[in-house]
């Protein structure tokens, strides 16, 4: 990105038929940069938390607390930060079950972005989506920890049919979580991606693909040219309205690439 860009973020999230909230997230900016020619980073973090209510809604607040405050207290490269900051936040599960063994099972997902003028990097862990539309194209750039994105890439190799694939009762099985235990797999880019003016991402938990990739699509599109709390307020609208059985917690943080003159 040669020219200055603001990245002008929103928040929104739906309890959905679930009996608590069990998902967290966290934004953070610096203080205004004063070099005209500077753009001000963003961190942004979404958690989706596990392990019963109340467990669930610990270690969602802790990972995503715990990760901006390690990410911000460093001054290494953004790798090494993102690194430690997603270790760090694993640590903090471990050592509140280690302080509270009614606590034990409990662990969280994880997605954290970095933007600044160089572009997005990101890590994550679990099945929270970091979605990137451009011109009218709609893409997921994060991996997929789920047990049903292995189910899908099995039905697009032919090995079972599309229908088993989606019917499988375990397809929200996490193949990793922050847990306090190692950690499984991992997301972890850090070669930026370019943004440009007129981009919009959007970090959300799982709850947010009740909607299909073209239905999120056809609501950015819609709305790109109104603030972003537009487009949060009316993807939450969508999922809330499917009317889906234990529609799940749903969490996301929009954020617009505009031009700062």
């Amino acid at each position: 990105m040669s020219a200055k860009v603001e990245f002008v973020h929103a928040t929104g999230s739906s309890q959905g038929k679930r009996k608590a909230q069990e998902d967290f997230s966290s934004v953070w900016q610096p203080e205004e940069i004063e070099a005209t020619t500077a753009t001000r980073p963003l961190l942004v973090v979404v958690a989706d938390g596990m392990g019963g209510h109340v467990g669930g809604q610990i270690a969602s607040k802790l990972a995503c607390e715990h990760f901006i405050r390690s990410f911000t207290r460093e001054t290494e490269d953004v790798g090494p930060r993102l690194v430690q900051a997603l270790e760090d936040s694993n640590d903090s599960i471990a050592a509140a079950v280690d302080g509270d063994r009614g606590l034990n099972g409990m662990g969280s997902t994880l997605l954290a972005g970095y933007l600044d003028a160089t572009g997005l990097r990101w890590v994550s862990v679990g099945d929270s989506t970091l979605l990137f539309y451009r011109d009218g194209n709609l893409y997921r750039v994060n991996a997929d920890h789920s047990h049903g994105a292995r189910l899908d890439k099995q039905a697009e190799a032919g090995l079972i049919s599309k229908q088993a694939a989606k019917a499988d009762p375990r397809r929200h099985a996490l193949h990793s979580a922050l847990t306090g235990d190692r950690i499984p797999l991992q997301d972890l880019s850090l070669q930026p991606v370019l943004l440009i003016p007129g981009d919009v991402l959007i970090f959300a938990t799982d709850g947010l693909l009740t909607l299909s990739g073209d239905a999120i699509a056809t609501l950015v599109r819609k709305h790109r040219q109104d603030a972003p709390e537009r487009i949060a307020d009316e993807l939450i609208a969508s999922v809330d309205k499917s009317q889906v059985p234990r529609q799940d917690n749903t969490t996301l943080v929009v954020i617009q690439i505009k031009q700062n003159p």
